[in-house]
């Protein structure tokens, strides 16, 4: 018995004296429970103030099986009657062995966890428990879904603005420590640590939901009635670069992404690079009239055709003979009047204004999967000049060839375009948003001179004369363009587009409409026209911008 009891002594000497801090820190630990504290993520308006993503509170629900092993049955007929599914789905996260810690459901609201938590309480059922994990919710659905993207199943940007600006809307996690006892519940005067999270940055877009919403509808009824395969539309600000509208179709529900195919989340307006065909023309005499090679009146006499490496460019139209000012060359599309004209213009300089355009790289803006487009650089064969100048031998995005008219016809002066109008921190203070520098791209006087021979388009003998607005004078710019396919590393098929701004003496909203493989009609100012019309007519009126009261431009076509 003295040896029993000398033992015991010992034993009892090494725990309350040599290994007492050893053993509490031990106990603590074991008592201690860490939680996640998820931020909430940044809210994303239009540039009205209207919610296109927001956060709700809800919640992650928990468990810790050494509680809930024992009354699991009764505590899965719980969980169905609030969360639905059935009992089996929840034995065996109850009851698993070897941890003491499982997820029984995500992104529970939070008003259907509180019955839950009521319910078990009062049948003295213990071990389940919660972590905050926020709703994404999208009011708008499809309204610019392709723009805003969507989150996963772990809140994380998993497309669009949502996707590019994952970091900044996310915010920074945080974590509450706490002690709790053996059934969990946490202890009252325990210790408690906690490290605030910080919530996301909101943003508000330069979308307008409303313009963006019809832009969404009316390119959908002109690709349904083309029978084609997809369409875009871009909106901008002529004197920002911001981006009213950016349209695609087919599209998707933001709220239910999973429902689309894969291939209609993206966003063609700044993923797909396509031959612009003739509305490329447009930055061709940009630079011309810049160089000073040309002027609205300089003559041409329209050959049949004109050669051009092993081939020979022709014109959609017979103009054999026809006497054109450059205006008129404009005015009609015609190719082998614009190779005449811009031959005058050598390689380098070519390439160096398709460069300072913003073509051949990203733009910036900041939505993911931005193509690059492609631009030949100074050592082209003569045959690519000759095709670059009308359209064919590069390619850009519809931001890219947006942005870059939109600088053309601003003075002159290039803005990088935008889809952010302002950040706000979780304070509601104002959040500095990086801009690109504006450049000069052209002089005054050749913005001035472009923009009039473009209204020429839309006037009598212009290819876009269907396409002029009530009240408003409006310039722009027909393209039908042939379809490159890599398949048969041929051309095959078309692409309908239309650019055009408003009002043509003070352009302030430019918009450019794209087609692709339009199966019934191809013209651009029969398939895409029409869009440009209508949408660019609402958003003059939209936006209070006054009507045209100067005449018309009317340049001289032929001489």
């Amino acid at each position: 018995m003295a040896v029993l009891v000398s033992l015991c002594a010992g034993r009892l000497f090494q725990l309350q004296a040599l290994d007492s801090s050893a053993y509490a820190q031990s106990a603590a630990e074991k008592m201690q429970y860490t939680m996640t504290l998820h931020p909430s993520r940044g809210t994303i308006t239009d540039r009205n103030g209207l919610v296109l993503a927001r956060s709700e509170t809800a919640v992650d629900v928990t468990a810790d099986p050494t509680h809930t092993t024992e009354d699991a049955a009764e505590i899965a007929d719980v969980l169905v009657a609030h969360l639905g599914g059935e009992p089996a789905d929840y034995l065996e996260p109850l009851t698993r062995e070897g941890t003491r810690f499982v997820y029984l459901a995500r992104k529970v609201p939070s008003a259907t966890y509180q019955r839950l938590a009521v319910d078990l309480q009062e049948r003295g059922l213990y071990g389940v428990f919660r972590e905050s994990n926020p709703i994404r919710t999208y009011p708008g659905g499809t309204v610019a879904a392709n723009v805003v993207g969507f989150v996963n199943g772990e809140n994380e940007g998993a497309a669009g603005f949502e996707y590019s600006m994952n970091r900044e809307l996310a915010g920074v996690e945080g974590s509450e420590v706490y002690e709790r006892d053996a059934q969990g519940n946490k202890i009252p005067l325990g210790t408690q640590e906690i490290t605030p999270a910080v919530n996301g940055t909101s943003y508000q877009l330069t979308i307008d939901s409303e313009l963006q919403w019809m832009a969404e509808r009316r390119l959908a009824q002109e690709v349904e009635k083309a029978d084609a395969a997809s369409g875009t539309v871009v909106m901008m600000n002529v004197r920002t670069g911001e981006v009213l509208a950016m349209a695609n179709y087919p599209s998707f529900d933001a709220a239910q992404p999973g429902e689309a195919d894969p291939e209609d989340l993206g966003n063609r307006a700044v993923t797909d690079a396509l031959e612009p065909g003739s509305v490329q023309k447009v930055l061709t005499f940009a630079a011309l009239l810049d160089a000073g090679l040309i002027t609205p009146e300089t003559k041409v006499t329209i050959p049949t055709s004109v050669a051009s490496g092993d081939g020979r460019i022709t014109d959609a139209d017979d103009y054999t003979g026809a006497r054109l000012t450059a205006t008129g060359v404009l005015a009609k599309s015609a190719n082998t009047g614009t190779v005449m004209l811009s031959r005058d213009m050598s390689k380098e300089d070519l390439a160096r204004y398709l460069r300072s355009f913003g073509l051949g790289a990203r733009t910036g803006i900041e939505l993911p999967g931005e193509a690059t487009g492609f631009v030949p650089g100074p050592d082209m064969e003569d045959y690519t000049f000759d095709q670059i100048s009308f359209g064919q031998g590069l390619s850009v995005t519809p931001i890219q060839y947006t942005a870059a008219v939109a600088g053309i016809l601003n003075g002159g002066v290039y803005n990088p375009p935008t889809v952010i109008r302002s950040a706000t921190d979780k304070d509601g203070e104002p959040v500095e948003v990086p801009r690109g520098e504006p450049r000069r791209v052209i002089s005054p006087e050749a913005s001035t001179q472009i923009a009039q021979m473009m209204e020429a388009v839309t006037g009598e003998g212009g290819t876009g004369v269907s396409v002029q607005l009530d009240s408003y004078r409006t310039g722009g710019k027909t393209a039908t363009a042939e379809r490159f396919d890599s398949g048969c590393n041929c051309y095959r098929g078309y692409t309908s587009g239309y650019m055009g701004f408003a009002p043509a003496e003070d352009p302030q909203i430019v918009t450019f409409v794209q087609i692709d493989r339009p199966a019934s009609g191809r013209y651009g100012s029969v398939v895409a026209g029409p869009v440009y019309k209508d949408l660019t007519q609402l958003a003059l009126q939209r936006y209070a911008i006054r009507p045209s009261t100067t005449p018309a431009y009317e340049g001289r076509l032929t001489w």
